[in-house]
């Protein structure tokens, strides 16, 4: 782990194949990839949310490199720990607290939904009041 934390940028979203909210049950934010600071490693972090035009700071895991369990291309992707958007925002800016783990590949969709959940719960016990 090399990267300088914390470490923040600002990205729009994109539309990802919502794939977190549907089939996982876990919706998140899909970022552009070319505003990820070239400096960031591949991981999964603990993150600050800022939404444009909200005032509201959000806490965040963020997933960040392959995505194995799908064989699908890179990503960046935010989920809002206990908040729900209505639509997808222009932009946001993420502050990258704390790394978490490595991006892993795993069985299946299910074993990967229990690791996010405990990823879920470490970031709560960093970044939570």
């Amino acid at each position: 782990m090399t990267t300088p934390l914390p470490l923040t940028f600002t990205a729009s979203a994109i539309t990802g194949s919502d794939r977190g909210g549907k089939e996982l049950g876990i919706p998140t934010i899909n970022v552009n990839m070319a505003a990820v600071p070239e400096e960031m490693d591949d991981g999964i972090y603990a993150c600050l949310v800022k939404v444009c035009d909200d005032d509201n700071i959000y806490i965040g895991v963020m997933h960040y490199g392959d995505r194995p369990v799908f064989n699908d291309t890179r990503a960046c992707e935010i989920h809002l720990l206990d908040s729900y958007l209505e639509s997808l925002p222009k932009e946001i800016t993420i502050t990258v607290m704390q790394y978490l783990r490595e991006v892993q590949n795993f069985k299946g969709p299910e074993e990967l939904k229990n690791q996010i959940e405990q990823d879920i719960e470490a970031c709560r016990m960093i970044l939570s009041d």
